[in-house]
């Protein structure tokens, strides 16, 4: 869900994702001997394994893991260091945020010492992800081809839900169902993070950290009475959405979504593409992102210098 941030990483077929994930798994427990009964417990997330092809693999590793760092072999003093110095320049992390930021950077760091045939890349720590490069293996033969996979971490409940993905005929891919959620979220006033839950984003005060408690969330927000059924499906969600909203309110969500997007590379959804038309110069949107073989291609307009971020789940 991060984006491709490796330029040596290709997407990955069905058949090669078993033994791909054993050889990252054998690869971690070589570094981490002390931790390797956690990675028994690793969760695929998204997509995984439901495409013949995946773009890159997206895992799932309890923070709870993480609780004593000594069966990662890890110096608590840097540690504390790590944590003194991204203390200094939060503005809004709680503490409990920037110790699990310090953790993975310190996970990275021996990572970078001991690691083979592996390559990260830190810019998701912030939020509880690594993102590695890591070869693709076909059964036990190595190819020469390398793929992205994305080591999240946080409460498994909450990331399976932040990261489900259901298989969808058309352009519509995973990530377009959560950014419509996220959007709900934010036409609101709440922030939506993939790895820690929901935020108010005036007090800064976590409200989620469950799926129950942000369906909860939602359904007093709004009024209405979703459930986890149809938050997992795109098409569902607009169903629902327009049966139960207000044209006014529905295009403010609309408009939220289609700017996240706008900086997200991915394509615009078949269902809401004559909205993007007509609403373009109003929302601003220049199209940079959009896939060559897009419809809206046509209307692309100039570089505006965004980068990928939809993977932070927030806006």
């Amino acid at each position: 869900m991060g984006g491709n941030v490796f330029d040596l990483t290709k997407p990955i077929k069905k058949e090669n994702i078993e033994p791909t994930i054993s050889k990252f798994m054998e690869e971690l427990s070589r570094i981490f001997p002390g931790a390797k009964k956690h990675f028994k417990d690793i969760r695929r997330l998204g997509s995984v394994g439901k495409k013949d092809i995946s773009g890159d693999i997206d895992l799932a590793i309890s923070e709870d893991s993480f609780k004593d760092i000594k069966e990662w072999d890890l110096d608590e003093k840097h540690i504390k260091e790590l944590f003194d110095g991204f203390k200094k320049r939060s503005k809004s992390a709680t503490d409990q945020q920037i110790m699990k930021r310090a953790i993975l950077v310190a996970l990275s760091e021996k990572i970078e010492e001991k690691g083979k045939d592996i390559h990260f890349d830190t810019k998701g720590t912030g939020v509880g992800s690594l993102f590695f490069a890591f070869p693709q293996y076909e059964g036990n033969k190595k190819t020469n081809e390398w793929v992205q996979i994305d080591l999240n971490t946080g409460n498994i409940d909450w990331l399976d839900f932040a990261y489900y993905s259901d298989v969808y005929k058309g352009n519509v891919k995973g990530l377009h169902r959560t950014q419509l959620m996220l959007s709900l979220f934010s036409n609101k006033g709440y922030t939506f993070s993939h790895n820690y839950g929901v935020k108010n984003k005036e007090t800064q005060e976590i409200t989620a950290k469950n799926p129950k408690e942000a369906i909860d969330l939602l359904n007093k927000l709004y009024g209405f009475n979703i459930d986890k059924t149809i938050l997992t499906n795109y098409f569902k969600m607009q169903e629902f959405l327009k049966n139960n909203l207000s044209e006014e309110e529905l295009n403010k969500i609309y408009d939220i979504y289609l700017k996240i997007l706008d900086r997200t590379r991915a394509d615009i959804p078949e269902d809401l593409q004559e909205y993007w038309i007509k609403n373009q110069k109003r929302l601003g949107l220049k199209g940079k992102f959009l896939p060559t073989n897009s419809n809206l291609i046509k209307y692309k307009t100039e570089s505006v210098g965004f980068i990928d971020i939809y993977y932070e789940g927030e806006t």
